[in-house]
């Protein structure tokens, strides 16, 4: 699956400046109560109300999974599981297969998690992969424990990325962050995947093309950044439409309209910048920004700030 993010309210100042990290084309929800869809077509609805275009899609594998963990498989509303298997849990019955998303279209938003196999000789964590049929088929060349993050629709190619327990665990390596991805969306299993951790002000993503970006927000302000793909088409300037995040330019966030200029969407992206170096920066843009303090509460990024309009 490839990765978008999405824009999503939280109780802190940069509540209104930033995008959560949720995949698969996810738009931010606007004042009807929809959402855009940078990702996809507009003939079916997804369960946050963005839209969708339907594929014809292959049979997909059955399986049966053990029960061990059984207490950590998401559940509806209705108290049924969302999945049949846990993806950091190992509990496919079958050592042929791997717990992986599952979506019923090529929409990049999971329906639930499935058995899916796994193949003969497959590529390791952080290798090059492919997915097979379509974007959520669950069948990619990754290894068990991991899942093909595409980066290029057209191809399905991507990265693969190891699956690991936001509850703790160590399943990620020191340089990584356990983000759980789809957290927002009730109908979606959470997947959470270990991302390289990086510096937004020097965008020092390993991937070619992925942008350096916040990866949720929290309580008391912004917390670190991840490296994702960007997402499809054209990336868009300062001061320009972004339905999601990852919509903009490397070195660039996605923030609401009332702090921006001259903004004339929802959200509109913004530069990053260094507060050490003051506001020349931002004002190159627009004479009326100023490099405000992105508040993460972690002290790697005490220097982090966006160019936005003061409170």
């Amino acid at each position: 699956m490839a990765f978008a993010l999405r824009c999503a309210p939280s109780a802190s100042y940069w509540s209104r400046v930033t995008a959560v990290v949720a995949l698969l084309g996810v738009g931010c929800s606007d004042d009807s109560g929809g959402s855009s869809d940078a990702a996809a077509g507009s003939s079916s609805t997804a369960a946050d109300g963005s839209t969708t275009a339907p594929v014809s899609t292959p049979d997909t594998a059955t399986s049966t999974s053990g029960d061990d963990n059984a207490d950590l498989l998401d559940e509806s509303d209705d108290g049924t599981p969302s999945g049949e298997c846990v993806v950091w849990g190992d509990d496919c019955a079958s050592a042929d297969q791997k717990c992986m998303p599952w979506s019923l279209l090529a929409d990049r938003i999971p329906d639930e998690t499935r058995c899916c196999p796994i193949v003969a000789n497959p590529a390791r964590e952080n290798e090059a992969c492919t997915v097979e049929e379509y974007d959520g088929s669950c069948r990619d060349d990754c290894e068990d424990g991991t899942m093909c993050i595409v980066d290029d629709l057209e191809s399905l190619s991507g990265i693969c990325r190891k699956f690991c327990n936001p509850a703790g665990g160590g399943l990620c390596d020191a340089d990584d962050t356990c983000k759980p991805f789809f957290e927002l969306l009730e109908a979606a299993p959470e997947i959470p995947l270990c991302m390289d951790k990086c510096d937004p002000l020097v965008q020092d993503c390993v991937q070619p093309g992925w942008l350096c970006l916040p990866d949720s927000p929290t309580v008391a302000g912004q917390s670190g950044f991840i490296c994702v793909p960007p997402g499809p088409g054209t990336l868009n300037g300062p001061l320009t439409a972004c339905g999601l995040a990852n919509d903009c330019q490397e070195g660039l966030g996605c923030i609401t309209a009332d702090r921006l200029p001259e903004c004339d969407f929802t959200t509109c992206c913004a530069a990053f910048c260094s507060l050490s170096e003051g506001n020349a920066d931002c004002q190159t843009i627009h004479p009326d920004l100023e490099c405000i303090d992105w508040m993460s509460p972690d002290p790697d990024w005490l220097d982090v700030g966006v160019c936005a309009l003061a409170e």
